[in-house]
């Protein structure tokens, strides 16, 4: 297996910071997030003002050279964490135009949101038919385009993604696994999922999340969310993740993401990798 960091789990780092802690913690590859993020970076956080953004209306030229830079240090660049739904034609477009300038062969564009205008099969149609012109402009661009696995979306399971994709090839449409997004919406168990996608699972992400409880008034005495959680305390059951990606023959690229705050930024890069390797080798 092959270990990335996704940057937007590190959100204090500019690119150049970024790269450098990865590769002294022993990381193969960074995957870069590309949005619009207009946030404060004297007060960075994940979500707004995180530093190791790149900014999706940069000039080719910033991105040229952040993928030299990158390749300039040792680590590969699997994938482009981009915030683009295929309805957003003009943002999904450039987006591929900016994977396929910095080298990279895959990159994220996402599903639409559910719940949404219509019943999850008008959505889904709608969707469906964005996403044909996504996978068209992907593929004379030479980048395979993938849907993550994401809760709050039309795709929050393996099962989902499947009747998502299975329209298309999986050499032009890929998905993107998270079981961690799972424990929020979508939990199916991790084999059975990764059975059903076949050659669609082109990449992985890992996270973990916990739920807890504050009480409330009314029949049902309890509401219940989940939050974010480091890897070795949260539900995501990981010695079963790498069993079922191992029985998948899946031995390509995890990329991690930790939105808990137990740790300092580099402590969660330094022990998530150590964790990851002690589960892969049992």
């Amino acid at each position: 297996m092959k270990y990335a960091w996704f940057a937007v789990g590190l959100p204090e780092s500019t690119p150049e910071e970024a790269v450098r802690l990865l590769k002294k913690h022993g990381y193969d590859g960074i995957e870069w997030r590309a949005v619009a993020d207009t946030g404060d970076t004297a007060n960075p956080g994940f979500w707004s003002g995180n530093r190791s953004t790149l900014q999706a209306d940069w000039p080719d030229s910033r991105f040229k050279a952040v993928a030299d830079m990158t390749r300039s240090e040792g680590l590969a660049m699997p994938n482009l964490g981009a915030y683009a739904r295929a309805s957003q034609w003009d943002l999904a477009q450039r987006m591929i135009d900016v994977a396929a300038l910095m080298g990279i062969s895959s990159l994220r564009i996402g599903p639409a949101a559910y719940p949404g205008d219509g019943t999850y099969q008008d959505i889904l149609q709608r969707d469906q038919e964005c996403y044909g012109r996504v996978v068209e402009y992907a593929r004379q661009r030479k980048v395979r385009p993938l849907i993550e696995i994401h809760m709050g979306t039309i795709v929050p399971s393996a099962s989902t993604a499947l009747r998502y994709v299975s329209r298309w090839k999986p050499e032009e449409i890929g998905v993107i696994h998270d079981a961690g997004n799972m424990v929020y919406e979508g939990f199916e168990n991790y084999q059975m999922g990764l059975e059903m996608l076949g050659a669609y699972l082109a990449h992985v992400h890992v996270k973990s999340a916990v739920w807890v409880y504050e009480t409330a008034a009314g029949p049902q005495r309890l509401n219940w969310s989940a939050v974010a959680s480091p890897l070795r305390t949260g539900m995501v059951n990981v010695a079963a993740l790498f069993k079922a990606l191992k029985s998948a023959g899946y031995d390509k690229w995890m990329a991690l993401e930790d939105f808990s705050k137990v740790q300092s930024q580099e402590a969660k890069v330094k022990d998530n990798l150590a964790f990851l390797k002690e589960m892969e080798s049992l």
